[in-house]
């Protein structure tokens, strides 16, 4: 038990797609980051982006929001955060360095420039 999170993204293409068994296909979906219990990073994300509702629930994020969310891990801006089960953040510079790189990867999936295909992100945790 413990917090989960996820941070994935989901390309929904114009038109058809084949895969390799020949069965259509309308999207896929990419994992752009995974954390085990970095309670800080989920609440600055479940009070900026969810009201503070923290239900497990998926969270869309837009560029501008994952701008913002890297923006406050570079400026040592998360919020102390508990739960049951959250573990502690552990505020290394390894734990931040791997957050500023997910984000930054995050950030440019995102804004890949293809006219068959549209980009999501979206966060979600399980606890």
């Amino acid at each position: 038990m413990g917090l989960d999170m996820y941070l994935g993204g989901c390309r929904f293409f114009v038109g058809s797609r084949k895969n390799e068994e020949g069965d259509t296909v309308s999207e896929e979906r990419v994992e752009l980051g995974y954390w085990r219990k970095h309670p800080n990073l989920h609440g600055f994300i479940i009070e900026t982006f969810a009201d503070g509702v923290d239900e497990c629930q998926q969270i869309s994020l837009s560029h501008d929001d994952l701008e913002t969310i890297y923006n406050a891990v570079q400026d040592n801006k998360l919020p102390h955060t508990t739960g049951f089960f959250f573990g502690e953040s552990d505020g290394s510079k390894d734990e931040r360095d791997y957050d500023l790189k997910v984000l930054h990867r995050s950030i440019e999936w995102l804004l890949v420039n293809n006219s068959d295909e549209y980009r999501t992100v979206v966060y979600q945790a399980s606890w």
